[in-house]
């Protein structure tokens, strides 16, 4: 049951002000989280995001973000998608699968979004983009790289790149974390519980989480006439450990081991006024995702005046998916079908990056390193395809598939920042990449194009940056990424979406862009700003072509009629303005902020022969806000008034599965809601933290993007947070 507004802000309030007047300076255990306020604000945050060696955001020639502890303890969500809701040029996709928020970075697909945990990749050969399998309480903070970065990053480098940082051992010997939230949005919880500490030269942290959540609670809409969105609940369990050694005569090498267990069982729902004649019913779900990983790192520094740093690391990870959908047609009143698909994957990955920073002379700052990642995709689909006609009774048809594939890559990459005078720095690097793939075993029978194919490749990247006065900074780059075909599209014939049978294609190429971005910083006295102007042309997109005759298309010979395979034809534009701004009231605790992304995008959709503008993500998004912070009597209290706002969108690509037609479908206006946030942070140490988060306090009803799902009505987020 959904709480009244006035309830909901008399709990804010008391919340609020729950502590007596009187400033008092915190204690020396304070001072990391002081530090961290300090950072959460200011362009001087150092993140390695970007370039790969330490560096402030003010001076990194990228546009970059980062999102710290002292934020995410501020923000009570059920994801780590959700932290990042409110950077300029990030969406959240999760109209497919609630439980499974993942991020789109200026307006390209999830699928080509690198997502990094403590530097290493998780993977995801599906369609639907890569997951964030960490539970938002055990992390230390957020790297976000807009724009192409496949020199430093890889590939699927194209949108941009997320780099979660996990926490490690508390600085005393023994520390216990506790925390949950209560969500009213969707009668949910959330709980954790982290013992962790450091023993002389080693740290060690166990952290556990689960949270449940049912459907969510929406205004009455046409998605809902109950106001409870169905088929929208989700269940998540984590298990992370961290042990780590700091070891050497003056403590610069460090050894850690990491471990993680991440489950997930999710509902999905679908929009019943999406359907297309003659589906009448269609659903996905997914009972199963399941990641383990186990990973190794090696990092050392002040080695000595040319090697600066070292870094090594390794990790085995291993994601099992169950995946399911169904669609009912009715192509006439005597006709129905039924088709019910299935796809049991378990996707093995191992690899390892080694980087070297080296000090060539007094200009030149260089890293140089070599990567290598295996794929190893096992996965079993069935499809049973049951029909009606009349009276008669219905027919039922099974078939199975069985494939293994693999795909291997091996890149190495090279980095030089050279300081060409006090104030300008020049940034170029490339990185060559040599990719093996192949249909390693199928219960059909295995074609030569598919044992084994290579294919290798350049990208390379070229920025600078130059203080042109003091706390102001120009910046200008060019930057290159790449994505790989996904093992379900080399070799994986699938029925998913709505049944219709979609052949891969082992000749498939990689989809490539290349990034044009200008950008400037200020941050003087109270006003800080972050400006960033981009223009991105990507091309050889994978789409899919209808088989039959007449068609060009590169299908089988014995490829069944309105049937597709994967082809690289499409391509976008992608031009956009992206603006961070805050500013410090004088002589008060209060800050006024904001954030906000302009972008445009066309595609060019070659097989259709159409050009046309891509309206299915906002035009402007962005939110604004007035943030309070200050401590009073030993108690550190914070509020945050703010709006989050967008105009309308409209669905013009409309996906059956892979399948893309233009046309003009739903359309969902533009929208702005208000939301608080409160809380206090207890005691001279700040270790027992309570928060309260009002959402959408005037009950709007609104869709952002046919991405995404209607938004949650009127709701609340109580937390808390000990430590003992």
């Amino acid at each position: 049951m959904k709480r009244p507004l006035p309830t909901l802000t008399a709990l804010a309030l008391l919340t609020a002000a729950s502590s007596p007047g009187g400033a008092q300076v915190p204690d020396a255990y304070d001072a990391p989280d002081a530090g961290a306020r300090e950072q959460a604000t200011t362009l001087d945050t150092l993140t390695v995001m970007g370039t790969r060696t330490e560096v402030s955001v003010q001076d990194n020639p990228v546009s970059v973000s980062v999102v710290d502890r002292y934020a995410t303890e501020h923000q009570a969500t059920d994801s780590i998608a959700e932290l990042l809701r409110d950077l300029p040029g990030v969406s959240i996709v999760d109209a497919t699968m609630p439980g499974m928020k993942r991020i789109r970075m200026r307006g390209e697909s999830s699928r080509r979004v690198t997502v990094l945990v403590d530097g290493q990749e998780i993977t995801d050969h599906s369609t639907y983009g890569t997951p964030i399998p960490i539970d938002p309480s055990n992390v230390e903070r957020i790297e976000v790289l807009r724009g192409s970065a496949s020199v430093l990053y890889g590939g699927k480098a194209i949108g941009g790149v997320i780099n979660i940082i996990t926490r490690r051992g508390a600085p005393v010997p023994f520390e216990l974390e506790a925390g949950g939230s209560l969500y009213t949005g969707s009668d949910g919880w959330q709980g954790w519980l982290a013992p962790s500490g450091t023993l002389g030269d080693f740290d060690y942290r166990l952290a556990v989480s689960m949270d449940r959540h049912h459907d969510r609670e929406v205004p009455s809409s046409r998605y809902s006439s109950t106001g409870t969105l169905d088929n929208t609940s989700f269940h998540n369990g984590d298990v992370a450990l961290h042990l780590g050694r700091r070891f050497g005569e003056r403590g610069n090498h460090y050894l850690a081991l990491k471990a993680n267990r991440h489950w997930l069982d999710t509902e999905a729902w679908s929009d019943p006024s999406s359907y297309e004649y003659p589906v009448t019913s269609f659903g996905i779900e997914m009972p199963r995702r399941d990641m383990d990983k186990v990973g190794l790192q090696y990092d050392a520094s002040d080695l000595g005046p040319v090697l600066r740093k070292l870094h090594v690391d390794a990790y085995h990870q291993n994601v099992a998916r169950l995946f399911g959908n169904r669609v009912t047609m009715q192509p006439t009143p005597m006709v129905n079908v039924g088709i019910t698909s299935t796809s049991d994957d378990d996707n093995l990955n191992y690899g390892g990056t080694a980087q070297f920073d080296l000090q060539l002379g007094p200009s030149h700052y260089v890293i140089a390193g070599v990567h290598y990642l295996m794929d190893d995709l096992d996965t079993d689909k069935s499809t049973v395809t049951r029909s009606a006609i009349g009276p008669r009774p219905p027919t039922v048809q099974t078939e199975w598939r069985r494939d293994r594939a693999s795909l291997r890559t091996v890149s190495a990459f090279m980095q030089d920042e050279w300081s060409i005078a006090p104030t300008v720095k020049l940034t170029g690097g490339a990185r060559w990449y040599h990719v093996t793939s192949a249909l390693d075993e199928s219960s059909e029978a295995i074609r030569p194009d598919q044992r084994s194919r290579t294919t290798a490749d350049w990208v390379t990247s070229l920025g600078s940056t130059w203080a042109v006065a003091e706390g102001t900074t120009l910046r200008a780059l060019y930057s290159e990424g790449y994505i790989m075909p996904t093992l379900l599209q080399l070799f994986s014939d699938n029925s998913a979406g709505r049944g219709t049978l979609t052949y891969a294609n082992p000749e498939l190429a990689p989809e490539t862009s290349r990034n044009i971005e200008l950008g400037a910083r200020y941050h003087r006295d109270r006003l800080q700003l972050d400006l960033a102007i981009y223009h991105t042309r990507a091309r050889d997109f994978i789409t899919s072509q209808e088989c039959g005759a007449g068609s060009s298309a590169p299908c089988l010979d014995h490829a069944i009629p309105g049937s597709f395979i994967y082809v690289n034809a499409d391509r976008a534009t992608s031009r956009g303005i992206e603006l961070m701004a805050e500013y410090a009231l004088q002589d008060s605790a209060f800050t006024v902020y904001g954030s906000a992304a302009w972008a445009q995008r066309r595609l060019e959709l070659a097989l259709l022969a159409q050009d046309i503008a891509d309206s299915s993500l906002p035009r402007l998004t962005g939110r604004v806000g007035l943030r309070y912070d200050d401590i009073f009597s030993r108690h550190d209290a914070w509020a945050d008034l703010f709006v989050r706002a967008a105009t309308h969108s409209r669905q013009i690509l409309v996906a059956d599965g892979a399948h893309t037609h233009a046309q003009h479908g739903q359309y969902f206006p533009g929208w702005g809601t208000l939301n608080l946030s409160t809380g206090i942070a207890l005691g001279a140490e700040r270790r027992q933290k309570l928060g309260l988060h009002l959402e959408n306090l005037f009950d709007r009803s609104y869709r952002t993007s046919v991405d995404e799902l209607p938004a949650m009505g009127r709701s609340a987020v109580m937390s808390f947070q000990l430590a003992f």
